[in-house]
């Protein structure tokens, strides 16, 4: 495989401390070859490049011998992403602030991807379950007047 110098503005997987997860970034900032500063694609965030940290295999820890392990944690994020699931048999809609949506609705938003609609708030908002949380969109803004 060739390798390529990384130069600014150009794409590379790095891990984000916002999304918790590791994302394509833009190159920001560099130091000579090194890359220092990235902003993520996904919340547009500009942070320091880090790579994935590394999770320690289960049987092995990195602690003492007779140390315990950490305990696992769990955050309300993961566990609503984890509680994520669509319904294949409903139709997916394109998203668009001119169209209008319900409860129980499947849409596909440019950014988010695919996401069901949980709430419609009157008079135009909707809040749709993600695979990264819940959002709060607008809709029917075709006819919405200030």
């Amino acid at each position: 495989m060739l390798y390529r110098k990384p130069r600014v503005g150009q794409e590379l997987s790095a891990y984000c401390g916002k999304c918790k997860d590791e994302r394509t970034h833009i190159v920001a900032a560099m130091d000579g070859e090194v890359v220092r500063r990235v902003t993520c694609s996904m919340c547009g965030s500009t942070h320091n490049y880090k790579v994935k940290p590394v999770a320690a295999p289960d049987g092995a820890s990195g602690s003492a011998a007779g140390a315990p392990a950490k305990r696992k944690t769990s955050t309300r994020r993961t566990k609503e992403s984890n509680a994520f699931s669509i319904d294949p048999k409903r139709p997916v809609k394109s998203y668009d602030m001119n169209n209008i949506f319900s409860a129980g609705d499947v849409i596909n938003h440019p950014k988010f991807g695919l996401g069901a609609v949980e709430i419609s708030v009157p008079p135009n908002k909707i809040e749709v379950r993600f695979q990264e949380g819940k959002k709060m969109l607008l809709h029917n803004m075709k006819n919405f007047r200030y």
